[in-house]
């Protein structure tokens, strides 16, 4: 004969712990339900990935050539630092944030370190390039320009690098600066005079050497519509041509 069996519960447990338990368990089945939908099943009905994408790898990759490769996909590159490498050339990516094959959303910057090259590096043969190129070229090797100076020169054309210091073919370390001269051509033998009528004796005087003449003789004399220590007149005519080193006398006003 079939027995029957009753599992009789109180009124108080069944209130406090099947009902809550119940609930439980349809919220976990709730989320799940929704979590395999969202993820699982829904992308490939609709085929959106809902826009994520998969960081590349893009270290050892020339920066032009990773930003262009991260463009494509919807993120971008920028450059967080620079530094010193032995290994990886320079340009080049040493690493980047975030990781390779980490999921993002479009429109992530991808933070990275490019190399630097070499700390350690020899001084190409600039000379007689064009300032400009000549610049560029030391560059792209990773150098720093120091100083620029220009002197005359008969055997290095004008506007052409004529010497560097340190000089070309030495290996030094690429964070330290070189001092760049450039050539202003064959040295004149004559120069144009500049007008220095009206200025103060200190700028007549700075003006006159630095256009490769010398201030000779300084007369003084009395002037009511001049400020004292103004230039009145000077010996040679402005823009004349004179031989260079030629000395200009010069006549300043002072008060009565």
């Amino acid at each position: 004969m079939k027995k029957n069996y009753t599992i009789s519960v109180s009124s108080s447990l069944f209130w406090k712990v099947v009902v809550p338990g119940a609930i439980v368990l349809a919220a976990l089945a709730a989320g799940a339900a929704v979590f395999i939908v969202d993820k699982v099943i829904m992308p490939h009905i609709v085929h959106v990935n809902r826009g994520m994408v998969t960081v590349p790898q893009i270290t050892n990759m020339s920066w032009e050539e990773a930003r262009q490769e991260l463009f494509n996909i919807g993120l971008r590159l920028q450059i967080g630092s620079r530094q010193f490498d032995e290994k990886v050339p320079r340009e080049n990516i040493l690493s980047q944030q975030p990781p390779a094959q980490e999921s993002v959303r479009k429109g992530r910057l991808v933070v990275v370190t490019v190399s630097k090259g070499s700390e350690i590096g020899t001084i190409p043969n600039v000379i007689d390039l064009p300032e400009r190129k000549g610049a560029l070229e030391l560059k792209k090797q990773g150098f720093v320009i120091g100083k620029l100076k220009r002197d005359y020169f008969d055997d290095h054309p004008k506007d052409g690098v004529a010497a560097v210091f340190p000089k070309e073919g030495t290996t030094i370390s690429k964070g330290m600066p070189i001092d760049v001269v450039i050539s202003d051509g064959p040295k004149p033998t004559h120069i144009e005079a500049p007008n220095v009528i009206g200025e103060s004796l200190i700028a007549a005087k700075e003006k006159i050497e630095k256009s490769g003449l010398k201030l000779g003789k300084i007369d003084y004399k009395p002037n009511t519509t001049l400020s004292p220590g103004t230039v009145i007149s000077q010996s040679v005519p402005p823009a004349s041509s004179v031989p260079l080193e030629s000395p200009i006398n010069i006549v300043v006003s002072v008060k009565n």
